[in-house]
């Protein structure tokens, strides 16, 4: 940080209410415009996270906020905690999503790319990129990530082109990358292949044909009962042309005698062999596969068992091929109508025996929504398995730890059945291949000792008429290298790739653990000898408040920077936070965000209160110790280092003029530090935030602050001092998931220097107070206990009430009366006539009179109705419960609901007839 200020000086005096649009833009500007520069030279422990880089194409989507929202808070506790803590930003050129933007600009001004030609389309990518990408770091701004954006990167920068050429060079040569024939996923529309994380899998209503495909020699077949034909189960008729072999599983005797017999494929003379492979699954269909082996994965590899032969019947454009495959009356149509006039074709001859509904999982490229064809394709390839073993070594020795711990084996399973990866794309905007070929097809890759420099130009080559492969890389091949390609590599010896490789931690969506995350992890061992990173914290999917995907089809996206204008950012960060729970898919709950709302302004308000009371009080102070000296530093704001309020808690602990309430929070707010720093630690976010949440609503705001107010009335510096140092330890544990308002709120409270670069509050044992946790537990109980006795007498929570207190702690809640007395608003009396009602809370009972309070016969009678009612409500939900048809439609909540009511209602019900019972 160049300037650890704030951003304008703070005087004590707050706005009588919270507003996010005034304070959030001045913070999220500064922490863009003096960023948190992490220093390699420093001698501090790294902790690096690298972001997950967002498409150069992208707007913010919920998922990056929730992505960004748990990496900031994580970056914001280390950094405060001691750390050099490096957020390093950047974005993904995302090849395909980027050529389709500006080729859709091309068409609408009346061109194409082909007109343009390759070198000036690529300028207009750049000059598009220039004006419009990259908008979604804008957005990231505005969420007040604490990125060190000096460093921030770009998969298509110098830096980062030259790692990716490193890549593929040092692969090449160590004959790992291969040009070669395979299945691919590839789009009829844009014309190039797919990785599976630009396909949409989406389910569709289908149809499964079954086909009679004629033994060579029937006569012979017959006599085994088969009729003359073995059966076919397809969703694909139209490829029957490109079938190789019928396969069958080894073990299925009802095949057995068939395996080395031949079939006739229907609509054609041509006879295929009838082989045995295990892929086959017996209860598929009728258990006998076609294979087509260039049109399926799977029948890709039978056929690469068998050494069948993979003539492709379907052209780059998705139609039926004219070679002689095909018969005449398909070749050129379009797949899907094909399909249609072969299954006609078949219906006719006699061939299709059935055909039936079937739900059929197909593949739509994410940006033209043309459904994907598996063709087999000549492309490059990288051979994953022996990546995939160091990476399965790594996890075995524990390098490499998932949280939630369920996704290691899902990681296990993938690895180990890994497949070759297809790195080539037929596009123009991405990483070009540094391939050459000569006349004669040879290839020619850069020299490893000179990466950079291009085979067409060098001096041994000169003899030759070189072509560059037009192709480029995967968007894959390049973000596989982000952990450490952004920090120097293939420079080993940079000061950055030295301090911060490998980095820390890496946060993601479990839906991208195969795509994204394995192959870095691959990448990791492969290049750097190292994993990538050291542990994988994978949370779900934000899904729509039915638990729904969010998609534009569908009509149920939500934009994040809607909700940050209604609720605030640190309202949203706190929900995103608040819903993040192990991993599990968050459905999308606008409760959550009004409580965000709701707790920053509890916030604001409880720091109004502190500068209100210490305003006050701080004149009257004239002592010179470090105690008065702190409290008066919220006035007086100290040019050098405001006095420490961990300082002040260990001076506290000393002194005489603590109350028990000082006593007891200090000691909460103690073990509340230690308990939420684990959280962090553990990487459970979630429940760090909910266990501050609790403490600062529940424990300081609704019962310190109130049993503070008169002590503080009486200017007891102890309780000033506690209030100022407790409020800002509070501050600085809830900064990382909240750090406008945490910001804006600690410059108040008489600080220069802002928050994000002050220390991590850390457990002190000398500050645990056992004694005062279970003494002001007694007063807790009290005040429980006698608003409940208001509430069953009928009365209001600020009419007064005479009470008496017993039990082993009355002498607690006696001694602390004024603390009782100002929460409940009742009066301590020793002694009640006529008749009582009580009520026990935790070993402290309190009686409250009837006689004079209420009409007894009125109130008795009242009581019988609330009884009666209680009974209808509890009824009414075991009806439901018992009735077989709700429980089976109702959503889980609403059962947990019903199960609630029945609980308290039931609780409520018991206490009603022990009153009752007592005046008989």
């Amino acid at each position: 940080m160049t300037d650890t200020h704030t951003p304008t000086p703070q005087t004590p005096e707050l706005p009588t209410q919270f507003d996010p649009t005034t304070t959030e833009p001045k913070w999220a500007a500064k922490w863009r415009n003096e960023p948190f520069r992490a220093d390699a030279t420093s001698g501090k422990d790294p902790f690096t996270i690298v972001i997950p880089p967002p498409n150069v194409t992208g707007n913010l989507h919920l998922g990056h906020a929730l992505d960004n929202t748990l990496i900031d808070t994580l970056i914001r506790y280390k950094r405060m905690a001691g750390f050099e803590a490096l957020y390093l930003p950047g974005m993904d050129h995302a090849g395909i999503s980027t050529q389709v933007v500006v080729e859709r600009q091309l068409k609408d001004a009346g061109t194409n790319r082909h007109d343009l030609g390759r070198e000036n389309f690529l300028e207009k990518v750049w000059d598009w990129k220039a004006k419009s990408g990259g908008m979604i770091l804008d957005q990231l701004t505005r969420l007040g990530v604490s990125a060190d954006w000096t460093r921030e990167r770009f998969t298509m920068d110098e830096g980062l082109s030259r790692a990716v050429r490193a890549q593929f060079v040092k692969l090449y040569h160590g004959g790992l990358a291969y040009r070669g024939e395979r299945i691919v996923n590839w789009d009829p529309a844009s014309q190039t292949t797919l990785s599976e994380l630009e396909i949409d899998r989406e389910v569709r209503k289908g149809k499964m044909y079954t086909l009679s495909y004629k033994l060579e020699n029937p006569a012979e077949a017959a006599s085994n009962g088969d009729a003359g034909e073995i059966r076919i189960a397809t969703v694909r008729p139209e490829t029957i042309f490109a079938d190789q072999a019928i396969a069958v599983h080894p073990n299925d005797e009802r095949f057995k005698h068939l395996v080395g017999k031949k079939a006739r494929i229907p609509l054609t003379e041509r006879l295929v062999p009838i082989i045995a492979d295990e892929a086959v699954e017996m209860d598929f269909g009728v258990g006998a596969l076609k294979i087509t082996p260039a049109h399926d994965p799977t029948d890709f590899e039978v056929g690469e068992r068998h050494g069948l032969p993979r003539p492709s019947v379907i052209d780059l454009d998705g139609n039926l091929t004219t070679d002689e495959l095909v018969p005449a009356e398909f070749q050129g149509l379009e797949r899907f109508a094909a399909r249609k006039a072969v299954v006609k074709a078949l219906e006719e001859g006699g061939d299709l025996l059935e055909q039936k509904d079937h739900d059929t999982a197909i593949g739509l490229s994410e940006r033209t929504k043309v459904p994907v064809e598996p063709i087999i394709s000549e492309q490059w390839f990288v051979q994953m398995k022996p990546f995939a073993a160091q990476v399965l070594d790594g996890l075995e020795k524990g390098e490499i730890r998932l949280t939630p711990e369920r996704y290691a084996k899902v990681n296990r399973d993938w690895l180990e059945n890994i497949r070759d990866w297809n790195i080539s794309r037929q596009l123009w905007w991405g990483h070009q291949i540094p391939a050459w070929y000569d006349e004669e097809g040879n290839i020619y890759v850069p020299d490893p000792e000179n990466p950079e420099l291009d085979c067409d130009v060098d001096p041994r080559y000169r003899h030759l008429n070189l072509r560059r492969d037009p192709d480029v890389f995967d968007t894959w091949f390049s973000s596989n290298l982000w952990p450490f390609s952004t920090l120097g590599w293939p420079d080993t010896d940079s000061e950055d790739f030295q301090k911060f490789y490998p980095t820390q931690v890496l946060v993601t969506g479990y839906d991208i653990l195969f795509f994204w995350v394995a192959r870095m992890q691959m990448a990791g061992y492969g290049l750097t000898g190292q994993a990538p990173f050291s542990t994988v914290m994978l949370h779900g999917l934000y899904l729509d408040a039915k638990g729904q995907k969010m998609s534009k089809s569908k009509g149920n996206g939500i934009d994040p920077l809607e909700l940050f204008d209604q609720y605030g950012v640190d309202a949203c960060r706190f929900a995103f936070t608040f819903l993040s729970t192990g991993g599990q898919d968050i459905k999308h709950d606008a409760r959550r965000f009004e409580q965000g709302r709701n707790f920053a302004n509890k916030l604001w308000n409880a720091t109004r209160f502190a500068l209100m009371r210490l305003g006050e009080g701080i004149p009257a102070l004239t002592g010179d110790d470090d105690l008065t000296r702190y409290v008066r530093s919220t006035l007086e704001k100290p040019d050098g280092a405001s006095p420490r309020s961990r300082d002040a808690l260990a001076q506290l602990k000393t002194r005489s003029d603590l109350t028990l309430a000082d006593r007891w929070i200090i000691s909460r707010l103690n073990a509340v530090t230690a308990e939420a720093s684990a959280q962090l630690d553990a990487f459970d976010i979630g429940a760090a935030i909910r266990t501050l949440y609790s403490f600062t609503w529940d424990e300081f705001c609704d019962w310190y602050i109130e049993a503070a107010k008169p002590a503080l009335s009486s200017g007891n510096l102890g309780t000033m001092a506690t209030l100022k140092a407790v409020l800002e330890h509070i501050l600085k544990l809830l900064h990382p998931f909240m750090p406008f308002i945490t910001s804006e709120l600690y410059g108040a409270l008489g600080h220069r220097r802002q928050i994000a670069v002050h220390s991590w509050p850390k457990e002190d044992a000398a500050l645990h107070d056992a004694e005062a946790t279970h003494a002001f537990d007694a007063l807790r109980a009290a005040v429980a206990a006698a608003r409940s006795l208001k509430s069953e007498l009928g009365l209001s929570p600020q009419d007064r009430l005479n009470v008496a207190v017993e039990g082993e702690l009355a002498g607690v809640v006696g001694e602390n009366s004024r603390v009782v007395e100002s929460i409940a608003k009742v009066n301590l009396v020793t002694l009640l006539e006529g008749r009582t009602l009580s009520l026990v809370e935790q070993g402290v009972t309190i009686r409250a009179p009837l006689e004079g309070t209420v009409d007894m016969a009125d109130w008795l009678k009242k009581q019988q109705k609330r009884l009666q009612e209680l009974d209808k409500q509890i009824k009414q939900a075991e009806g439901k419960l018992s009735n077989e048809g709700f429980v089976a439609r109702a959503p889980a909540e609403v059962i947990e609901e019903e199960q609630r009511r029945i609980k308290d209602f039931g609780a409520q019900k018991e206490r009603l007839e022990g009153v009752l019972a007592q005046f008989g």
